[in-house]
């Protein structure tokens, strides 16, 4: 008998290591295709049981100096810091140092009292209603990339916005606001800065020696991994930055250290499991709504199987790390070439490793099929919240198409229930036609649990449009500065500071857009004469207000 275990555990073993190494023939077919000479790449992690099984590194850290990418290499991780923020403020809660439900005025008097509070859990989930700042500066003619600003600069401009998106707890819009907020909460109550809390709390205990938060400029990265763009010549220009904001972002890590963060996400460390049970915690909204979003990750479903992921889009690079717990699989990647989106990647090679009954979409997704009529009500034209991105849905024999403003093709819709859609390319892009008790709303398309929201629109032929009507100077208090909208060659254009002879093109009713997701929403008087504008913007910005002059 003890023989044929032996025997048993010897035919497994083998029979494991045969399907992994064909697995990994698979990944590397994969990735082959960005492996380019003399160019940027990115770093690949993929973790089984809390061991890193399979590592690489694709193109150079460094062009000028010929360093390869490698598991050791440092990438800023973008938005996935959101995450260890979180975490953060999960510590303080263990300490009895602060309170899910404590209003974020307790530690930031001077924020503005919108009538509604707005609490430590809503900065969390997104929910707080609060401007996204890089929009905000966008539209005050901040140069985001070359200006310098810092966490202060941004509770600045937080601090002068007169209005919510929303009132908080009603509904998920993603942004960066709440989380740099979260940032000076911390160094508030700790007195230290947030890369030293998090290192004593979080990163040291866990073994992750080399992820830090990027709070000044002067610090050497060694083994730094440097992003890149390629211009319009096809060579490859390393970016950089002098901001200094975190919380958010900002923060440098590895596939080494990322790996090790992952158990924490998979559940699979022990010591950390409140914390992983705070990170993937849901809040279902007012309306009943479950959002995907739960507090510096998502928790979603790709093919019916849990994952908890976020992906990132910083200066130079991109990121990705999706957990799938009951695999206790991870997949990391970590880019530092711009244009290489590595979602995409991380879902192709996750579907390697799926069961056999997840794999195929038509098979393990398709749960419900409409009738014709069911499907009629659906079709017609809809628009972005908060937002000129439009987008008309179609129905070709008894199949949805999607088609937005911003793509060259219709993309065909599979069933998963009534009125729930995904993508037929990619099931990680879900349209739900029928949110829960969502009066307002009359479409929700999830792009990796992150929502975007529509509204039916009615758009206007512009030929019966008088674009005089719209000319002028108009000034907003709320971001100090001063917009000209005029016409040329029969179109309307406006200029603002750094931004020149933008084209609008015509929407709704009084609703122009320069055809990236910023909005312009004029206003009449009782004369029906144009006397203001509310700008709103990426869906993350709502109703600034600008006044004629």
């Amino acid at each position: 008998m003890k023989i044929f275990n032996i025997l048993l555990a010897t035919l497994l073993f083998h029979s494991s290591f045969a399907q992994r190494t064909r697995e990994f023939t698979k990944v590397d077919s994969i990735l082959q295709n960005f492996d380019k000479p003399n160019a940027p790449g990115f770093s690949i992690g993929i973790v089984e049981n809390g061991k890193l099984i399979y590592s690489k590194g694709i193109g150079f850290a460094n062009i000028d100096n010929q360093i390869k990418n490698s598991n050791s290499s440092i990438f800023g991780i973008a938005s996935i810091a959101k995450q260890f923020t979180a975490a953060c403020i999960w510590s303080l809660i263990k300490e009895g140092k602060i309170d899910l439900d404590d209003d974020i005025r307790k530690y930031i008097p001077e924020f503005p009292s919108y009538g509604k509070t707005i609490r430590i859990r809503h900065m969390l989930n997104h929910t707080s209603g609060i401007r996204n700042y890089q929009a905000i500066m966008e539209l005050a003619g901040f140069d985001y990339d070359s200006e310098f600003h810092d966490n202060n600069t941004i509770l600045k401009l937080a601090c002068q916005q007169k209005e919510l998106n929303n009132i908080p707890s009603e509904k998920v819009i993603y942004g960066n606001t709440a989380y740099t907020l979260l940032a000076i909460v911390i160094e508030r109550i700790t007195g230290k800065n947030l890369n030293q809390y998090a290192k004593e709390k979080i990163f040291t205990p866990l073994g992750m020696n080399h992820t830090f938060y990027r709070v000044d400029t002067t610090t050497l990265i060694p083994n730094k991994a440097l992003g890149y763009v390629q211009n319009k010549d096809k060579n490859y220009v390393h970016l950089s930055s002098n901001q200094i904001t975190y919380g958010a972002g900002s923060v440098g890590s590895s596939i080494e250290d990322l790996a090790k963060w992952s158990d924490v996400l998979n559940g699979l460390n022990s010591s950390y499991i409140d914390l992983t049970n705070f990170l993937i915690t849901v809040e279902t909204l007012p309306s009943g709504e479950i959002p995907k979003y739960a507090r510096g990750v998502m928790v979603d479903e790709y093919k019916n199987i849990k994952t908890i992921h976020h992906s990132g889009y910083g200066l130079g690079g991109q990121s990705q790390i999706i957990a799938i717990p009951n695999l206790k699989l991870a997949i990391i990647i970590l880019t530092n070439l711009e244009a290489i989106d590595p979602t995409p990647i991380s879902y192709k090679i996750l579907d390697l490793f799926l069961p056999d009954q997840n794999r195929d979409t038509s098979k393990s997704s398709i749960a419900y099929h409409h009738k014709i009529n069911d499907l009629q009500k659906f079709v017609g034209q809809y628009k972005e919240q908060n937002s000129d991105m439009k987008m008309e849905i179609l129905l070709k024999n008894d199949t949805l198409q999607s088609l937005s403003s911003q793509g060259k093709k219709p993309i065909f819709l599979l069933a998963t229930n009534k009125g729930k859609f995904i993508r037929m390319n990619n099931p990680n892009v879900s349209y739900d036609f029928m949110p829960t008790n969502n009066t307002k709303t009359d479409l929700i398309v999830y792009f990796g649990g992150t929502p975007f929201y529509f509204s039916r629109a009615t758009f206007i032929d512009p030929q019966t449009v008088n674009l005089t009507d719209y000319i002028g100077r108009y000034y907003s208090s709320e971001l100090s500065v001063e917009y000209e909208i005029y016409i040329q060659d029969g179109s309307l254009f406006v200029n603002y500071p750094k931004h020149d002879k933008i084209k609008l093109a015509l929407g709704q009713k009084d609703e122009f857009g320069n055809g990236q997701r910023v909005l312009y929403h004029f206003g009449r008087n009782k004369e029906n004469n144009v006397i203001k504008f509310d700008l709103s913007a990426e869906g993350t910005v709502k109703n600034i207000e600008f006044n004629k002059k």
